[in-house]
C-alpha cells in the first residue's frame, strides 16, 4: 500500500473527525494533531519549530508558511490539498494586497446638482438625501460623499462628457495634486486640481486657454474628489 493510500482523506462520513467542516487552516491542524494523538509540543519537535508556533498557528494568529504547511501534512499524514484549503488567519488574509479594498463598506452614495452641492460648504446645515436626485454605491473607506456631474471644460481630460464626481467632503485639507471643489468668494463652484509650490489651482483641460489660478491662501474648499464614474 502506497504512502498515498495511507494519508488519513477527507471523509463526508459524520463519524470521521477529519472532515470539510474545519473551516480554517489552524482548526484543520489541531484536528488531524489529535486524530494522530499527538500534543502541540510534539508535533513542533516533528517539525522543528516550537510549541508556541504551533499554538499560534491552531489559535489562527498566523498561517504557516508554504513549506511548512506541506512539512505539517506529512507529518500529520493528512493530504495538503485538504489542509491549504482551510481559510486563512485574519492577519493573513490582512496581508493580501485587496484586503484593504474588500474591508470598505458599499456607501450609497447620493447624487445632487451642483448647486446643491455648494451647500455643503456648511455640512451640516444641510441633509444630502433631502437634496439627492439620485444615488449610486461606491466601495469607500469613507461614508461623508456625494456625487455630482462634472460639466466643466476646464477639466474635460480628467472628466470627459458624462463623468460623476464623488466628493468627500471630509477631506477638506487637500493634498498636493488632489482635485478639489471650492466655492469662490462670488459664490460660484470651482473644480480644479491643488498643487503648491507657487500655490495654484491648475486645469486639465485640452483647451489651452484654460490657466492656471495662483493664490495665497486656499480657502472655501466643500472637499476633495475621490472616485470619478464615467457612464456610456
Amino acid at each position: 500500500m502506497s504512502d498515498l493510500d495511507n494519508q488519513i482523506t477527507v471523509s463526508e462520513s459524520a463519524t470521521d473527525p477529519i472532515s470539510n467542516h474545519s473551516s480554517s487552516i489552524g482548526s484543520r491542524i489541531r484536528q488531524a494533531r489529535k486524530k494522530r494523538g499527538f500534543n502541540q509540543a510534539e508535533l513542533a519537535t516533528r517539525l522543528g519549530v516550537s510549541q508556541p508556533t504551533v499554538a499560534n498557528w491552531e489559535s489562527g494568529v498566523h498561517d504557516p508558511r508554504q513549506v511548512m504547511l506541506a512539512k505539517t501534512s506529512e507529518a500529520l499524514n493528512v493530504q495538503l490539498g485538504w489542509l491549504a484549503g482551510g481559510e486563512r488567519s485574519p492577519s493573513e488574509r490582512d496581508k493580501h494586497p485587496t484586503a484593504a479594498y474588500i474591508r470598505r463598506g458599499l456607501f450609497h452614495v447620493p447624487i445632487v446638482t451642483l448647486e446643491d452641492a455648494m451647500l455643503m460648504i456648511d455640512q451640516h446645515a444641510h441633509d444630502l438625501h433631502e437634496m439627492a436626485t439620485d444615488y449610486i454605491p461606491v466601495t469607500s473607506g469613507s461614508d461623508s460623499l456625494f456625487g455630482f456631474f462634472v460639466t466643466d471644460e476646464a477639466m474635460n481630460l480628467a472628466f470627459p462628457g458624462n463623468t460623476l464626481a464623488v466628493v468627500d467632503y471630509s477631506h477638506r485639507v487637500p493634498v498636493n495634486g488632489d482635485i478639489v471643489l471650492l466655492k469662490l468668494p462670488s459664490g460660484g463652484p470651482l473644480l480644479r486640481r491643488w498643487r503648491r509650490n507657487p500655490s495654484r489651482l491648475e486645469p486639465f483641460s485640452s483647451d489651452p486657454s484654460h490657466e492656471a489660478i495662483y493664490i495665497d491662501e486656499l480657502a472655501g474648499i466643500i472637499g476633495t474628489v475621490s472616485v470619478s464614474i464615467r457612464f456610456h
